[in-house]
């Protein structure tokens, strides 16, 4: 369970950093960037989770041996 709290905070931290950069690029104002940041992170997340998801359930359906 240790090694998931890791991957799971690396995943966090990256995510951070490519959200970062996404914002800047797209907004000419700093401020304008900053206020996005956690919107953005939000979705970007959700979008993470909703993947995941999607991969979990094709591994139980498509590799299942039952």
């Amino acid at each position: 369970m240790n090694d998931l709290a890791v991957h799971l905070g690396l995943l966090v931290l990256i995510s951070i950093a490519i959200v970062t950069l996404g914002a800047f690029f797209s907004h000419q104002e700093d401020d304008d960037a900053k206020k996005d940041i956690p919107k953005r992170l939000a979705i970007f997340l959700l979008g993470c989770v909703v993947v995941a998801a999607i991969m979990f359930v094709i591994e139980h359906t498509g590799a299942s041996l039952d």
